[in-house]
């Protein structure tokens, strides 16, 4: 995937993208959806996904849309990163899990 692909200018995309990068990486994931629907009637979650043991040495978490409107761009830089199959590989060989918070604040 391209740098420019991995974004999006919707959060249903933006979410997609990320339940489909997570998935395909067969990553633990894990939604906590909101009981309101979005301004579209979109589903609204957090959506969580671990890359990695739970019980590894280190973690390092990636949130995305802790305030809302900056979810755009962490968003792609999630999917972006959960499909750089490199960065992963490194992030494991040296003891960390990766945690990805996908819409702390949908």
């Amino acid at each position: 995937m391209n740098t420019h692909a991995a974004f999006s200018a919707s959060y249903a995309t933006a979410r997609a993208k990320f339940l489909e990068a997570a998935n395909t990486a067969g990553m633990t994931l894990r939604s906590y959806e909101h009981p309101l629907k979005g301004r579209d009637g979109e589903t609204l979650a957090m959506d969580v996904a671990l890359d990695g043991p739970p019980d590894a040495e280190k973690l390092f978490m990636v949130t995305s849309a802790c305030h809302g409107v900056e979810g755009y761009c962490g968003s792609g830089v999630q999917v972006y990163a959960a499909q750089d199959a490199k960065w992963r590989a490194k992030a494991l060989a040296g003891g960390v899990a990766v945690l990805y918070i996908h819409a702390l604040n949908p």
